[in-house]
């Protein structure tokens, strides 16, 4: 991938990321604690709480942006990395989290399909 456009994606997937986990955590936390629900006005009941928190839609989206957030993010680095003529750790900081995110992305696919 190139420089530029790893910047550009790690860039325009900044704030949806942002967002997915805000409201992610927000609707956690309106699952599980009534002063939660109070904070936010009305706005947060158990049930939007739980509609939101459960949704796959999010839940993927949340995760499908932090796998493409974080491989733009380690290709920016390595980018760096490889321009100070350090080629070897940029390899293993690829590699490394290349590995980690197939890993995630299984487990996330598997745990909204595999049953």
């Amino acid at each position: 991938m190139r420089p530029k456009t790893a910047l550009a994606i790690v860039e325009w997937t900044s704030l949806p990321l942002l967002l997915l986990a805000g409201l992610m955590a927000i609707s956690g936390y309106g699952l599980t604690s009534e002063a939660a629900r109070t904070a936010s006005l009305g706005l947060l009941t158990f049930s939007r709480s739980q509609a939101i928190h459960l949704s796959r839609f999010v839940k993927l989206g949340f995760v499908f942006l932090l796998l493409l957030h974080t491989y733009a993010g380690t290709e920016v680095l390595t980018e760096k990395l490889r321009a100070g003529d350090r080629r070897g750790a940029a390899a293993l900081i690829e590699y490394g989290v290349i590995a980690f995110l197939i890993y995630v992305g299984w487990i996330a696919v598997n745990g909204e399909f595999g049953g």
